[in-house]
């Protein structure tokens, strides 16, 4: 399976929320951003005798800001429209069926030297994969 594809599609999904930053599919550079990446954890929780798998992908989204209340009403914006039970993330290139995602509560990582806050959402999204089919 292609993980890149669910990547876009929920980056794409964060960018239709109307917040003031754009997320992208990077780590954190020195200067304000909101991104997604992959973090290691991803699993096989269960195999089909036809192939098909159901994954577990863990994803961080990572914002860094030098306001405190910016930071902290996109995360949590992000964390309500992700938490929502009627939330569908389909598949571009029919790759995965969306199953669901947990969601973590926005947290504080780190405040460096130059005032930027860094904050992150943890998401673990469970699909259903043709199995490389």
């Amino acid at each position: 399976m292609n993980n890149n594809d669910f990547s876009e599609v929920l980056r794409d999904f964060i960018n239709t929320l109307n917040l003031p930053l754009t997320c992208t599919l990077d780590y954190l550079s020195e200067k304000e951003s909101l991104v997604i990446y992959p973090l290691p954890g991803g699993k096989i929780e269960k195999e089909y005798m036809n192939g098909k798998q159901d994954i577990s992908l863990v994803y961080e989204v990572a914002i860094k800001t030098t306001d405190h209340q910016k930071t902290s009403s996109i995360l949590w914006a992000i964390n309500y429209a992700l938490a929502d039970f009627n939330l569908e993330l389909p598949s571009q290139n029919n790759s995965y069926q969306f199953r669901s995602l947990e969601v973590s509560q926005p947290f504080l990582n780190d405040r460096d030297d130059q005032g930027f806050y860094v904050y992150m959402l943890d998401v673990t999204a469970r699909l259903e994969t043709n199995g490389g089919n």
